[in-house]
């Protein structure tokens, strides 16, 4: 008999969420485990009653999975299919604590799609997240059973800008070189979390103090990145599909204030995509808010997208480009036509 536990025999991750939220998350998730790189990847399914479209998505390097239900319910409640793993190192899943390589978390998305096709068939979609979406194209584009992918930045490995927040272009190689040198004469070794992202940046908005006091607290969380890590992010890697040959229609949903991605940047390298695409500004946002309401606006783009890219029927955009669209948000508040989107119950699949 399975524990109704979520995957983790500690209470600590109910205090994110509401009684309420608490319930349905045990409600409505099972969790298996998949090997990949030899890890251990802990994988958080939202299985529908009925054959469904399927949404992927692994997670950030700040908050793992569990902590990223309320973007993850949304999609269940419109009638997906969710299958979320977490990164290996992070989080539930096991491999060297926020020390795997780029290449092995790029491994794992080839590995969880191979598991999501055998679990439920086709359609698949991709959702990247923060600096996880660079690692979402990169295995996603082009893929032959994923139907539309959704972004939330986009740069190339090595590209100095993609580490923006870290200093300047001189600043980003000089720590190029000392984190590949760190990584070579002292393995384990890293950067405390603290130092090597911006917390308030991704833990923005209402509450903010009160999720940050969580997170660091949690019993999972990252508490420091190991420069192995570092090294193979700061590794010019290029694109395996150009972007210019990218087929596979692609969403680009953009925080317009972010301090860790600069929006120019970001959309620099979508405008060269050569799919249907979309863009969505998310205004006056900093990189990402932890509340529900920001979350369940961010998943409702990404369902509008997959829906019209073929989630429960035939495309409706087989080659033409979407213009860029406006996200309906003003001063942190969610417009009530992407309410009643988020919040519809699940049999109505209507696009």
């Amino acid at each position: 008999m399975a524990l109704r536990d979520a995957g983790i025999a500690h209470d600590h991750w109910k205090k994110f969420y509401t009684p309420e939220e608490v319930e349905e998350i045990q409600r409505v998730t099972m969790t298996t485990t998949i090997v990949s790189c030899g890890h251990p990847i802990h994988v958080r399914i939202y299985p529908q009653p009925r054959p469904a479209p399927t949404v992927i998505m692994a997670c950030p390097m700040l908050p793992y999975g569990l902590l990223l239900a309320r973007l993850q319910l949304p999609f269940f409640r419109a009638g997906f299919n969710v299958v979320q793993w977490d990164l290996p190192g992070w989080g539930q899943s096991g491999g060297a604590h926020a020390g795997c390589p780029v290449w092995e978390i790029m491994q794992t998305w080839k590995d969880s799609i191979d598991f999501a096709h055998s679990r439920f068939g086709e359609p698949l979609f991709g959702m990247g997240l923060a600096e996880d979406s660079i690692t979402c194209y990169y295995t996603n584009a082009n893929h032959p059973w994923i139907r539309a992918m959704s972004l939330h930045t986009l740069l190339e490995y090595g590209d100095p800008k993609a580490l923006a927040w870290l200093g300047g272009p001189i600043s980003v190689r000089f720590q190029t070189l000392a984190m590949r040198l760190g990584g070579w004469l002292r393995p384990g070794m890293g950067i405390k979390a603290e130092r090597a992202l911006p917390w308030d940046a991704i833990f923005s908005g209402p509450d903010s103090a009160h999720y940050l006091k969580l997170f660091a607290d949690d019993p999972l969380r990252v508490r420091s990145f190991d420069f192995r890590l570092g090294a193979s992010m700061m590794r010019r890697q290029p694109f395996p599909v150009r972007l210019e040959d990218c087929r596979t229609p692609t969403q680009l949903i953009v925080s317009e204030k972010s301090r860790l991605w600069p929006t120019a940047v970001s959309l620099s390298y979508f405008e060269r995509i050569g799919s249907p695409k979309e863009v969505v500004m998310l205004e006056g946002v900093d990189q990402w808010v932890y509340t529900r309401e920001f979350m369940e606006m961010y998943a409702a783009h990404a369902i509008s997208w997959f829906k019209r890219n073929g989630a429960f029927g035939s495309s409706v955009l087989p080659h033409e480009v979407v213009p860029e669209v406006q996200a309906p948000r003003v001063a942190g508040r969610l417009s009530p036509e992407y309410v009643d989107q988020v919040r519809r119950p699940r049999d109505d699949r209507s696009a």
